[in-house]
């Protein structure tokens, strides 16, 4: 590869990560729902045509768990109108049959001509607050069948050749309990395509198609060397792994989800032959849905240099049996699958992969104590709140460092509302949001500690509260211990509902609450190898008692001066010696 040709290649790059991060700041920027323009739920991306398939070229950072989800997405959209593209057409689909995850999670598609050819597609992946169904806010825990998750929309046409399509666009509002905001979020979705398809088409006048495309060549080549690099470090052979979901909504418990990570020489494939088969609640992952998140697994592992495009994908297989529990067959719901059982899917993968690259693995945690709630405005106009406050915290450790922050790496890009602005779109305060003590998987590096919040609603209000991560919270990784489980309680009219799985569709009167305690992140590394500073630190911030640093850490610390019991501690962790070359 000649010098000119890698600067132009990494100038090409840029300038299609631009156009993606353009795409992302227009959709904050202009977009209606809170969803959109105050949590960030989307994720913005570039493809090409590569040989008939569309692949991955640039970026934004947004919600991680959507990257693969989105090639998946534009490959089945592209298969139905592959023949049938013109300027100005926008596809719009959210069918999990296919290439999608579930329902809320809708993605546009546009493509841009060049030489007269459908080249590029700047597409954009996002939550949608609402999807129809029998439920606001489209989970529903009592769904026996896709079409109680909410409106299936198979790849369609918003607009054809620049001009909107007015009977299908009022359908899809028709359908939706917030359609004012869905018109928005719509238009700002088309709005990032045309400001990325400017962007595009003043690469190809600077270089000339071939070059671009030549140049895309090299990038994806470059990451998939990268990536490769990585896998080939770690020693060949089969790694096994399992663990559980707690449920789902429907009866079934303790549902087996395991993984054999197959690693030869740069090569890697993620089997999930034995997992449990698929359920008749709505935690069955589609196919899209289980590689994404094998995906997010894998990248975790990854330099966070190494740019994100088609190259992250080619060195990766996955063996998901259909009929499975993370590859079910239609009609079964899919509707919480990018919670659960997404975040079990991630979590054995990477238990599986910390057999053979340990300082690789670490920081992930998805299990939400989800709550949804709706209620409509003094005006009568209806609102749908996703109470993100109460699904925050649970960041793990990873080798070489704490769990931090209030989000883990699976929703990287998805920006915590701001309590300010949430309070004045609905009609709520919140009262509470605030780590707890004694609430982190302990460590040799700990997990981030869980998070308390607790929101007053000013209106009734209808709810559906969700538990997960109770019987099997977030796993710690080698040898560090998992998080603590999570809670979730409603309170209305002096009477106080601890949610122990599910609570549908409940009427919560004005001045009600709902309670959440996020359990904190794993750990990673045995809790006695932690340094006794890094426990006095945590007991002085309050991360950790002082009883739970004696009991948990075998560190003993006076309480009067807030200093270290040297000789105490010698002997409560005994003849215990470092296992990680920690002193």
């Amino acid at each position: 590869m000649q010098s000119d040709e890698m600067i132009r290649a990494r100038v090409v790059a840029g300038a299609f990560d631009t156009a993606a991060e353009e795409m992302s700041a227009t959709v904050t920027r202009t977009a209606r729902s809170p969803i959109f323009n105050e949590a960030h739920d989307f994720t913005t991306g570039i493809f090409d045509l590569h040989e008939g398939k569309a692949r991955l070229i640039a970026q934004a950072p947004g919600c991680t768990l959507h990257l693969y989800a989105i090639c998946s997405a534009v490959q089945a959209a592209l298969d139905v109108f592959k023949n049938d593209l013109h300027p100005g057409d926008i596809i719009l689909a959210s069918d999990p049959g296919h290439g999608g995850t579930h329902i809320p999670d809708h993605v546009v598609i546009m493509p841009v001509f060049a030489d007269r050819k459908p080249v590029f597609f700047p597409v954009v992946r996002a939550h949608f607050a609402d999807s129809g169904g029998p439920v606001a806010g489209g989970y529903n825990p009592a769904a026996r069948d896709i079409w109680q998750d909410g409106v299936v929309v198979p790849p369609l046409k918003l607009y054809e050749k620049g001009e909107r399509r007015t009977d299908v666009f009022d359908l899809i509002l028709a359908n939706n309990r917030v359609e004012t905001w869905l018109k928005g979020d719509l238009d700002a979705m088309r709005g990032a395509c045309l400001t990325a398809a400017r962007g595009i088409e003043r690469v190809i006048e600077r270089f000339g198609l071939a070059d671009v495309r030549a140049s895309i060549g090299h990038n994806v080549a470059y990451t998939e060397r990268r990536v490769r690099a990585e896998i080939g470090s770690w020693p060949d052979g089969d790694y096994h792994a399992e663990t559980f979901i707690d449920h789902d909504y429907q009866g079934a418990h303790d549902i087996r989800i395991c993984c054999t990570a197959r690693v030869r020489g740069s090569d890697i494939t993620f089997d999930f032959t034995g997992s449990a088969p698929q359920v008749d609640g709505f935690v069955n992952s589609t196919l899209a849905n289980t590689l994404s998140f094998v995906f997010v697994a894998i990248a975790s592992c990854i330099d966070e240099d190494v740019p994100i495009n088609e190259g992250y994908i080619n060195p990766v297989r996955v063996v998901a049996p259909e009929g499975t529990v993370v590859n079910p067959r239609w009609p079964k719901p899919v509707g919480n699958c990018t919670c659960i059982c997404g975040a079990e899917i991630a979590e054995v993968a990477l238990l599986a992969l910390s057999q053979c690259a340990p300082q690789r693995v670490g920081v992930n945690c998805h299990k939400l104590p989800l709550a949804y709630t709706s209620g409509r405005y003094e005006d009568g106009k209806p609102w749908i709140s996703l109470n993100f406050h109460g699904y925050t915290g649970g960041a793990g450790a990873a080798y070489g460092t704490d769990g931090w922050g209030l989000y883990p790496p699976l929703m990287t890009g998805v920006i915590l509302p701001s309590i300010e602005m949430n309070e004045m779109q609905y009609p709520m305060r919140i009262e509470r949001h605030e780590y707890v003590t004694d609430t982190e998987g302990a460590g040799l590096w700990r997990g981030a500690p869980g998070v308390g919040t607790r929101i007053r609603f000013l209106a009734s209000n209808i709810t559906n509260a969700m538990l997960a991560g109770v019987r099997h919270p977030t796993r710690g990784f080698c040898g560090g211990n998992d998080g603590p489980p999570n809670a979730l309680a409603l309170t209305s009219e002096g009477v106080r509902l601890d949610v122990t799985e599910v609570v549908y569709n409940h009427r919560l009167a004005r001045d009600s609450t709902i309670e959440f305690l996020r359990g904190g992140g794993g750990g990673w590394g045995a809790p006695h190898e932690r340094p006794p500073a890094s426990v006095l630190a945590d007991v002085s911030n309050g991360y950790v008692s002082i009883a739970a640093a004696e009991e948990v850490y075998g560190v003993a610390i006076d309480e009067r001066t807030l200093t270290v019991e040297q000789q105490r501690t010698t002997e409560l962790r005994g003849d215990r010696r470092p296992a990680h070359g920690q002193e």
